[in-house]
Order: C-alpha cells, then structure tokens, then sequence
C-alpha cells in the first residue's frame, strides 16, 4: 500500500487515485483533462486527493451523526445555478453533485446557519432593480375565431402593432381588431397594473432564503476546510494544488 492521504490516520491509498483517474480519463471529460505526467496531469490527481479525501471527511461526519443518504436533497436544491456552484469551490462543488451522502452531511452541518434582518433589509436597499416589476396588462386576447384566453401581459411578449395596440389602451378599453403574421388579434385590456417595485415586506422572506442558502454553502465549504486542516496529512507529491511550496503549483506572488 502506498498512501497518498491520511484522513484521521486512515490511508489513503494511491490506487484509489488511480481508480478515480482512469475514469474520468475514460469519460466525455477525457478529451479535456491534461497529459499525464505533465505539470498540469500531476496537478490534477493533487485535485483527486482532495476529492478523495473530502469523500472520507463526509464519511466519518455521517457516522458520527448517524446520516445516510436516504433523505439527502437533490443537487439543485443545494445549488441551483453554475453560480452557486462556482461558489462552493471545485471540490466541495464536485462531492455535492456525486455523493448523496454529501448532501445529507451539508444539511446537519449548516441547519443552524441563519441571516440577520438588518442583512436582509441591505442587501434589498443595493438591488432595487431586482424586485422592480414592469407595468403589466390583464387582459382576454382573441385571435380569429379562437377562444378568448385570459393573460397578464408585459411588454416584450407581443409584437409589434399589437403590442402598441394594447399598452396604448385602458382599462376598460378594447385594442383591436389589429392584425399581424398570426390572425386577428382583439384584447380586451380588464385592468392596468402599473410598474412598481416590491416592498420588503413581500419579499423578505425571498431574500431571506436566497441569503440562507447562500450562507450555507459557504458554511459547508469552510466546515470541509476545517476538518481537512485537523483531521488530514498529505504525503509528498500530493500536496494540495495551491500549496505555494510545491514544485507544480504556477501561482506565483
């Protein structure tokens, strides 16, 4: 056995490493991923220790607790955009996609992590953009002798003569007959809701768990990054990739 890692004194063997690169060399990322036996090859299964060593880190927090995977969210509940997930980092990003057990180990070690209002009502003052909502038109829009159909409507979702038809219109008023490509078009314009911004009260509970989550994710990757301080050696050569004193890492200050 030759170890790579020792995660709470437990080896990690090379082979496992070994596993871990031949499969991904053998799947659709294959074409992408470096030589090997290059500098950026060696950096890359620097990269798979520490995956492998974030597995074994999840591992032992789930024995402890009594986790199993049985009740583990799925991926988009966790991280829902490629922003979410540039922001928990490369590894913790990649043990959350793969691993249930992951998952399920992040919901126990962030439940606690709240936001306080007074965050809350900032980060609504710096975005006011995001809670304004454009001037919307209910109306019943019929097309040739189609069945009316009853819509709210903002600009952009019509075209052209119509479109001007309709948010020229009142409520109360009738825009049309007017025509265009599709048939036919009379609106009948029920109610006019004009553009306005939302108030904190209707969306502080939205920020709210748009802030949680995030928080939680930083939560997660600070906890992994803990754990592996205390709880992980490296062997020689296997460092981790940022490690300025090793020979491959190309970051230079």
């Amino acid at each position: 056995m030759t170890a790579v890692a020792w995660v709470a004194g437990d080896p990690v063997d090379v082979s496992e490493v070994d596993l871990l690169e031949a499969g991904l060399r053998s799947g659709p990322v294959g074409p992408t991923l470096p030589r090997e036996q290059t500098r950026e090859g060696r950096q890359l299964r620097r990269w798979l220790v520490q995956v492998l060593v974030a597995e074994r880190l999840v591992a032992v927090e789930a024995a402890a607790r009594g986790l199993d995977a049985s009740d583990a969210p799925g991926l988009f509940d966790l991280a829902p955009d490629r922003a979410a997930m540039l922001g928990l980092g490369s590894v913790a990003a990649d043990l959350l996609t793969r691993s249930p057990l992951a998952r399920a180990v992040f919901v126990a070690v962030t439940a606690r992590v709240t936001v306080p209002p007074d965050v809350v009502a900032e980060f609504y003052e710096r975005n006011p953009e995001r809670f304004r909502v454009p001037e919307e038109r209910v109306v019943t829009h019929t097309v040739g002798g189609g069945a009316p159909r009853r819509r709210v409507l903002r600009r952009g979702q019509l075209a052209g003569p119509v479109e001007a038809a309709v948010f020229a219109a009142t409520a109360g008023e009738t825009a049309g007959p007017v025509r265009d490509p599709l048939g036919t078009h009379t609106v009948v314009v029920e109610e006019v809701r004009p553009a306005r911004v939302r108030p904190l009260a209707e969306v502080r509970d939205e920020i709210t768990a748009h802030l949680v989550a995030g928080a939680r994710r930083r939560a997660f990757t600070a906890w992994l990054d803990r754990h592996a301080a205390a709880e992980v050696a490296l062997a020689p050569g296997f460092e981790h990739p940022g490690d300025p004193g090793q020979p491959d890492n190309t970051h230079r200050h």
